[in-house]
C-alpha cells in the first residue's frame, strides 16, 4: 500500500473516530474545548506515526 494512501486513510479514521467520540461523550465540557482537545490528540497522534514511519 502506498504511503500517502496509508496516511490518507489513517487520518479519516482519526477524523471519524474523534466525531464519534465527540458525538457519544457526555456534554460537560463545551464543544469548543472538546473539539480543540480532539484536534490537538489527532495532530500529535499524526506527528508520532509520520517520525516513525520516517517520513
Amino acid at each position: 500500500m502506498d504511503a500517502k494512501h496509508t496516511m490518507r486513510n489513517i487520518g479519516l479514521g482519526m477524523a471519524a473516530g474523534a466525531a464519534l467520540g465527540m458525538l457519544l461523550a457526555p456534554q460537560k465540557k463545551t464543544w469548543k474545548a472538546t473539539a480543540k482537545k480532539a484536534a490537538r490528540a489527532a495532530e500529535d497522534a499524526a506527528e508520532n506515526l509520520s517520525q516513525r514511519l520516517g517520513m
